[in-house]
């Protein structure tokens, strides 16, 4: 398959190309000689597997894959537009992942920054299940009845009224 492109979807990844999780990475300043050992291969693998975990998660209110949707621009052009939410929860889960697996013998800020970054971005996709932030241009999935809108039916984690 193509470069930066899922084997199980035939789509993009959700986190971008390898390079942007790589960019995420090099903020941490984990060393150039470690840098060179973060391939395309290994980032693809990191990639695919939250894509997979994501979809997990997302499954229980929209149908996987998350994809591109076409944005009419205020100068009239249609654009095809990828959740940036999304895109930014993946990256950095996806560059969390990679750095608490790969590289051992980091400091301790840099480590737990890693960790941070994972329980981050799996909080945000918890929050988006929960009804606190939508993906826009994705179809839900209807959980109560196969002929009732998902638009119409209640959500379907109730917050508690505190």
């Amino acid at each position: 398959m193509a470069a930066d492109i899922s084997e199980v979807t035939g789509q993009r990844f959700y986190s971008g190309t390898w390079r942007q999780v790589q960019n995420v990475l090099r903020v941490l300043n984990i060393g150039e000689g470690k840098m060179a050992k973060v391939t395309q291969e290994m980032v693809n693998e990191y990639q695919e597997t939250v894509d997979r975990e994501m979809d997990a998660i997302l499954t229980t209110l929209y149908i996987p894959p998350i994809r591109a949707f076409n944005q009419v621009q205020p100068d009239g052009t249609t654009v095809e537009v990828f959740p940036g939410d999304v895109r930014r929860h993946a990256r950095y889960w996806t560059a969390g992942l990679l750095l608490l697996n790969e590289f051992q013998g980091l400091s301790q800020n840099v480590t737990d920054q890693g960790q941070q970054y994972m329980e981050d971005a799996r909080r945000s996709i918890y929050a988006i299940v929960r009804f606190n932030h939508r993906i826009p241009g994705q179809e839900l999935r209807s959980f109560m009845s196969r002929t009732m809108p998902p638009t119409l039916q209640p959500a379907a984690f109730p917050e508690p009224q505190f």
